[in-house]
């Protein structure tokens, strides 16, 4: 059986093909909120305005800096949310250590909440009443339907639970009726746990955490890491080793990441 490479420029073409007759003729905008000076939230929030411009989608970059407060964070998201201007709101992670995540978040308008990490959304997905969910787990599955993966019954190693894709991907895939072994990176007997499964899935940012002999022949690799090494990008997965054991694989770079910022935008469709 020939080997399937799961690109994400194919699928995020679909996408955005589905979103420009959507968009066309309507104004919107999205709000992109950064607190500090993380470069990879940085050059994540360039690319989100870059893509948000191409579907002629209004924004609005609203930045502050490292030393902001609590309290100045917390003002400046909460009257994000109430412009009724503002259609869609990112907020990027992560924010410095004195910033308490789950105080700021809890200023977003859950209605504008495009990555789904308002406890309210996290709710729904937990019980399985919202289409809607973090944009990197329904690029996730956005390329497993495209390439028509089955899920169903299949056994899938979710490799680290993190709030932005561990926990809500095994949310996802749990509902399609796959079943799901959730494993981190600190999990004893990683190796025999991952070497069972038909669909193996990493999440943890950390390089080479899934080598070649914890695959089995033929399973299904979902590589999420995004980690610098010598100066490239690679995946928690070493493409060495998904060419030499998987019946399907995305490719990092090229792969989910491709796809996650046209998610933010679907999800800017719930406000037509």
């Amino acid at each position: 059986m020939e080997q399937i490479i799961m690109a994400g420029k194919p699928v995020a073409e679909e996408i955005r093909r589905k979103l420009r007759d959507r968009f066309a003729g309507k104004t919107l905008t999205l709000a992109t909120f950064l607190v500090g000076n993380n470069e990879a939230a940085h050059v994540y929030k360039r690319s989100l305005l870059k893509t948000a411009a191409s579907l002629g989608i209004h924004t609005r970059d609203v930045e502050l800096p490292e030393n902001a407060t609590q309290e100045e964070a917390d003002l400046a998201l909460r009257n994000l949310s109430l412009d009724p201007q503002v259609d869609g709101i990112l907020p990027l992670v992560p924010f410095p250590r004195h910033i308490s995540r789950m105080q700021l978040i809890s200023q977003l308008d859950p209605e504008k909440d495009m990555d789904c990490i308002h406890p309210i959304n996290g709710g729904k997905l937990y019980l399985g009443i919202t289409p809607w969910g973090p944009c990197t787990p329904r690029a996730c599955m956005a390329l497993l339907d495209y390439y028509r993966i089955p899920l169903e019954g299949q056994n899938v190693a979710m490799v680290g639970y993190g709030e932005v894709v561990g926990r809500p991907l095994t949310l996802m895939l749990m509902g399609r009726y796959a079943t799901v072994t959730v494993c981190r990176s600190r999990t004893k007997n990683l190796p025999a746990i991952v070497r069972q499964a038909d669909m193996v899935i990493s999440a943890v940012g950390k390089p080479n955490l899934i080598t070649e002999d914890m695959l089995r022949e033929g399973a299904v690799v979902v590589d999420v890491g995004i980690n610098s090494q010598n100066g490239k990008l690679v995946g928690d997965v070493p493409e060495a080793a998904k060419q030499a054991r998987a019946s399907a694989y995305t490719p990092v770079p090229g792969g989910v990441g491709v796809v996650s910022n046209l998610m933010v935008m679907e999800t800017l469709t719930r406000r037509l």
